[in-house]
């Protein structure tokens, strides 16, 4: 019998130019309505009373059995997601970024070799368009790595991500930023040299701020589980880093006007916040995120005690990092073992938080395909 509002025979396998069978006239009953003058034999034909059926003709009389004529029509193929520039796509990114520095800085030594500054023999012209390029470049790039793999099932559009990011990472910071100055005023710290209390404690605050945001901008997300947290998590990493990097670009460029050497402060900030930038806050963002997340149930998010040891435990890698920093430039060695600690222990920070988010993700790919596996056999 086939499935429909009832059964005779077998299932049409097609319904190309089908036959439509009317009654001869009147308001006949489904059953027992002759044909027209021509006999027709027993088959399945186009329902006279309801065009959205067929229905079995015994060769004498309609019979009360139907089909449903959508249900022989093949079904629709997926349409597959846009993938815009493909999964290289970050890295076109990068080198596109890479190529507006060569431009701008070519430029730039051009008017210098046509016409030095009078006074610093620095380049005449710093674009501001470095600003943004420095501060977003690779931010922008693993965004689009990050769009680029989000899956049907996950229920994330890659336009809520940048959204998330966006929004998400301008609340942060609006959060943030006040209560990390009132914390370097009680503790003594100035706008050059903030206390080493405020940078200890810039990971409790900021990761708070970071994983608020996330909750609530995702509060009605139809999907909460630990890979979306590592997504919604890192996305409002990444705006905060942005808008972080920024603001210390904006200092630096400040800061090489005036003291004439723009062009060397501002590359050196540049590569400082591009190499750490990637493995910060998104990072510490992702992870945090993900333990949130995992943990929600039944679309609900909870509090528990894996929740809280994950937020103390990126808090105290951000302390430490910070910390760790503003010790090596206020102890009396020389610039160049200062400056060769610091590049070794960013290497080191980098290479672990690196590790530490490909170890959790490697984690919630196996666990989720454990889950599929285990759906399937019981089903």
């Amino acid at each position: 019998m086939p499935p429909g509002r009832g059964g005779a025979g077998e299932a049409p396998s097609s319904y190309a130019c089908p036959v439509t069978i009317a009654p001869s006239g009147g308001n006949p009953s489904p059953a027992g309505t002759p044909p027209p003058a021509r006999t027709a034999p027993p088959g399945w034909y186009g329902d006279p009373f309801d065009a959205r059926y067929l229905r079995w003709w015994s060769g004498a009389a309609w019979t009360p059995y139907t089909y449903s004529v959508r249900a022989l029509q093949p079904a629709a193929r997926p349409k597959l997601p846009h993938k815009w520039i493909g999964r290289f796509g970050g890295w076109i990114i990068a080198a596109a970024s890479a190529f507006i520095w060569l431009w701008l800085f070519g430029f730039n030594w051009l008017i210098t070799a046509i016409s030095p500054h009078p006074d610093t023999h620095e380049p005449a012209v710093l674009s501001p368009f470095l600003l943004l390029t420095g501060a977003a470049t690779v931010a922008t790039a693993i965004l689009y790595t990050m769009a680029y793999r989000l899956r049907r099932e996950d229920r994330l559009t890659a336009s809520r991500l940048v959204i998330i990011a966006g929004v998400g990472g301008l609340a942060a910071t609006l959060l943030a930023a006040p209560a990390n100055s009132i914390i370097d005023v009680l503790s003594g710290g100035t706008a050059l040299h903030p206390s080493g209390l405020a940078l200890v404690l810039a990971g409790v605050v900021e990761e708070f701020v970071k994983i608020a945001a996330a909750v609530v901008l995702a509060w009605k997300l139809p999907v909460k589980n630990a890979r979306i947290g590592l997504f919604v998590g890192g996305a409002v990493g990444i705006g905060f880093s942005v808008i972080e990097n920024l603001g210390y670009l904006m200092e630096a460029f400040a800061r090489g006007q005036l003291n004439g050497l723009g062009l060397g402060v501002f590359v050196e900030t540049v590569i400082g916040r591009e190499l750490t930038g990637p493995f910060l806050h998104p990072v510490f963002s992702a992870l945090l995120g993900a333990a949130v997340f995992g943990a929600a149930r039944a679309g609900r998010f909870r509090l528990t005690f894996g929740v809280v040891l994950a937020y103390l435990g990126v808090a105290a890698a951000h302390g430490i990092f910070d910390g760790a920093i503003w010790l090596a430039q206020v102890l009396p060695w020389p610039l160049i073992a200062r400056g060769g600690a610091i590049l070794l222990f960013y290497l080191m920070f980098v290479l672990a938080s690196g590790l530490a988010w490909l170890l959790i993700a490697r984690r919630i790919r196996r666990s989720a395909e454990r889950r599929t596996a285990l759906e399937e056999s019981t089903g």
